[in-house]
């Protein structure tokens, strides 16, 4: 007779609702999903991610937790301390433009400068940091259709992976593997100073998940087909 199939139990079931969403949006490693317990906090959990240096986890859980702007100010940082590294290599004109107007979305970020960092970005490369960064910048907007056509809303929260793509990438960017792991330490170090300032993780998560639903509320009724008369 052949045994039933055993079903692994849920670990972040008996979680709250909010959490539960901030860590399955997290995408944690295997060894950092078993950090999870009953009982455990965004902010105690960053904590024990941090101690067993489980850093994409950390980095992908702050990038969750931090509002757009917040998030791609810290990739720009990010992005920036890059091209400084040692043995890394120069960046072209177009990234040092790209960085700037960047720059000037997060003091202004009005609809042209989001779409005038975007163009540099694809200028400067997409698959750099800076261009990345210019992606979420993008990407962080009410609309991705050109100024001239109605709105087309991104998908909710697609700038989290980006965020958190760019901080491994310009970590990863240090031509000595071993400096890799103390470079997302400080890069996570820099996120939470962030989390901190906006009131820390509960205020954070609360943020956080309240505005994502709201999103997720506009990019449905946005993109639903027209009904049927």
């Amino acid at each position: 007779m052949t045994a039933p199939l055993a079903i692994a139990p849920d670990p972040l079931a008996a979680l709250p609702e909010p959490l539960r969403w901030l860590i399955g949006r997290a995408t944690p490693d295997e060894p950092a999903l078993g950090i999870v317990q009953p009982g455990v906090s965004a902010e105690s959990l960053c904590t024990a991610w941090l101690k067993e240096e489980q850093f994409p986890s950390v980095v992908r859980l702050i990038a969750c937790v931090l509002p757009s702007r917040e998030s791609i100010w810290w990739a720009w940082v990010s992005a920036r301390h890059a091209t400084q590294m040692p043995g890394a290599a120069a960046p072209t004109a177009d990234m040092h433009t790209a960085m700037s107007l960047v720059e000037q979305w997060i003091v202004r970020p009005d609809d042209d400068a989001r779409r005038a960092a975007w163009d540099a970005g694809n200028a400067a490369g997409l698959d750099t940091p800076i261009g990345m960064v210019a992606t979420a910048v993008f990407l962080s907007g009410t609309s991705i259709a050109p100024a001239s056509s109605p709105p087309l809303p991104p998908p909710p929260g697609v700038t989290t992976a980006i965020v958190a793509g760019v901080i491994m990438l310009s970590a990863a960017s240090n031509k000595d593997p071993l400096q890799i792991a103390p470079t997302l330490s400080a890069f996570s170090a820099q996120g939470l100073e962030i989390v901190k300032r906006l009131g820390g993780w509960d205020a954070s998560l609360k943020l956080a998940y309240d505005s994502h639903q709201r999103a997720q509320q506009e990019y449905v009724r946005a993109t639903q087909p027209p009904v049927a008369r």
